[in-house]
């Protein structure tokens, strides 16, 4: 073959060679989401799960905290979800402390039949936290699945509501675009407000994460029932 036929050999490898690196940046970055489950790649980036906080979990930790605060489900544990229409008694007083262990233990018996699953939270300081979970909003109406990983603060704002701020979110190994992660917090934070303002008399007296430790201190319902 002369040297002219040898270039256009070489020149079609190339393109052949730059479609192949083309389509496999293409299916990285999708795998990378999480959001499509690719065969292999996908397991291999580890997105198809929720990213791990490396916090422990044990619905044992789950049992003990609702005993020794006594606090009563009146429903089966699977039915308490973020989502969920629940009843509340009315307060009564409470002062509890939980770990990153308890507080993920409760968000993981309590939603991993729901959207959100593989909770994880981790308790930082100065009201700062790590949260990491896997969601799926199918039966929302929403075109979305996929691990999320935020970090950022969570505090009290009056006595019956919450306030948070992100600093930083992922879907997969990919940043949130800023806007979108707007939203989101709002989202997130109006879900949360639109559940507290179910509970009669509810009272927040004391809302801090320190130590690595969420403290409550104030007036809580002490019996809960999915409706």
């Amino acid at each position: 073959m002369n040297s002219s036929g040898n270039a256009v050999k070489s020149k079609k490898n190339l393109i052949v060679i730059g479609i192949l690196l083309l389509i496999f940046l293409l299916l990285t970055t999708v795998a990378a989401s999480g959001l499509v489950n690719i065969p292999i790649l996908t397991h291999v980036l580890g997105t198809d799960e929720a990213k791990d906080l490396g916090v422990e979990v044990d619905p044992v930790l789950f049992d003990q905290m609702v005993e020794e605060n006594g606090i009563t489900l009146k429903s089966p544990i699977s039915e308490y979800q973020l989502t969920s229409n629940i009843q509340y008694s009315d307060p009564a007083p409470m002062d509890i402390t939980l770990s990153s262990s308890q507080l993920s233990s409760y968000l993981q018996s309590t939603n991993n039949e729901g959207a959100i699953k593989q909770i994880q939270v981790k308790l930082g300081d100065n009201n700062e936290a790590e949260m990491s979970a896997y969601v799926d909003l199918k039966d929302y109406g929403y075109d979305f699945k996929g691990p999320v990983y935020a970090s950022g603060r969570f505090e009290k704002d009056s006595d019956s509501t919450v306030r948070m701020e992100i600093y930083e979110a992922k879907v997969g190994m990919l940043p949130i675009p800023d806007g979108s992660a707007d939203k989101g917090e709002q989202a997130f934070e109006d879900m949360i407000n639109s559940n507290l303002a179910k509970m009669p008399g509810l009272n927040i007296e004391t809302l801090e994460i320190e130590d690595g430790q969420l403290h409550f201190d104030g007036d809580f319902p002490k019996t809960m029932e999915v409706v």
